[in-house]
């Protein structure tokens, strides 16, 4: 138990493991319909994206937070602006502007002398969470995950039955736009914690995880906050007895969970290949 309690003896942890816990929960639910829609890619770009906002944030002195916000805005108005082009996909609109705004980034820092503290971004500080953050990440994660069960019926319309969805009156471009918004969100709350590159480790394994495990959005929905959570707290345990990157032990773990879980549930699977989630 002592291992268990340990590294929550002082206020930098306590506050490390609240900033955990807000994105263990926010994740999932939006990754939910971020697997289920087959969006991962987009996921990945966002979390990439966005280092152009943080750098062009910091080089001006402006909170990076905002930044990587303004910048996950910008990406998502761009993508929702060209992925009606059907001549060339979505999934190419989605890596050009990805990595447009990523190289931006890249040529942005290297011409600050930001010492170490853009990296903190790339891949977490979760230590250094203030309270400050910590209430700006629960106000953006209670608005993401408030909206996302406000447009339940319609996320599941749009993402289960398009054709039906337009029929009875549900946008589905406006649900597309909404969604891809969030994943802003989650990007942005996911700064000092995993951190922006491992944002997508968080937004899609445990959902992915979850999807193996279950047969309804709902329950889905449950069992990847549940993995959420407890991937973010026993690896952020595990990183302090390791003294390894926070970041990158929630994110290993997570890739492990995910491996044992595939790894279970294959058997089902193969018998109930193509079952429809309701």
């Amino acid at each position: 138990m002592h291992w268990l309690t340990e590294p929550f003896a002082t206020g930098f942890m306590q506050r490390a493991l609240v900033a955990t816990l807000i994105i263990g929960v926010v994740a999932p639910v939006v990754g939910t319909w971020v697997v289920l829609r087959r969006m991962a890619n987009l996921g990945e770009a966002m979390s990439h994206g966005t280092l152009a906002g943080v750098a062009l944030a910091y080089a001006a002195g402006v909170d990076v937070v905002l930044g990587a916000m303004g910048a996950g805005l910008v990406i998502a108005a761009l993508l929702l602006t060209f992925s009606s082009n059907r001549r060339l996909g979505q999934e190419t609109i989605i890596v050009v502007v990805g990595t447009a705004f990523f190289a931006l980034g890249v040529v942005v820092i290297s011409r600050l002398d930001t010492g170490v503290e853009l990296t903190h971004f790339l891949f977490g500080r979760v230590l250094t969470v203030g309270w400050d953050d910590i209430w700006l990440n629960l106000a953006l994660g209670g608005v993401a995950v408030v909206t996302v069960f406000l447009l339940f019926g319609e996320l599941r319309l749009a993402t289960f039955d398009h054709v039906q969805a337009e029929q009875v009156g549900v946008r589905v471009e406006l649900v597309q736009g909404v969604l891809v918004v969030l994943l802003a969100v989650v990007v942005v709350i996911s700064l000092r914690t995993v951190g922006t590159i491992m944002s997508v480790t968080m937004l899609v394994t445990p959902a992915a995880s979850a999807r193996m495990l279950t047969r309804t959005v709902r329950s889905m929905t449950t069992v990847g906050v549940m993995l959420g959570l407890a991937i973010g707290v026993v690896g952020l345990i595990a990183s302090y007895h390791l003294d390894s990157s926070p970041g990158a032990t929630i994110g290993l773990l997570a890739a492990g969970v995910f491996a044992v879980v595939f790894a279970i549930t294959l058997p089902r699977r193969m018998r109930h290949h193509h079952r429809p989630l309701g």
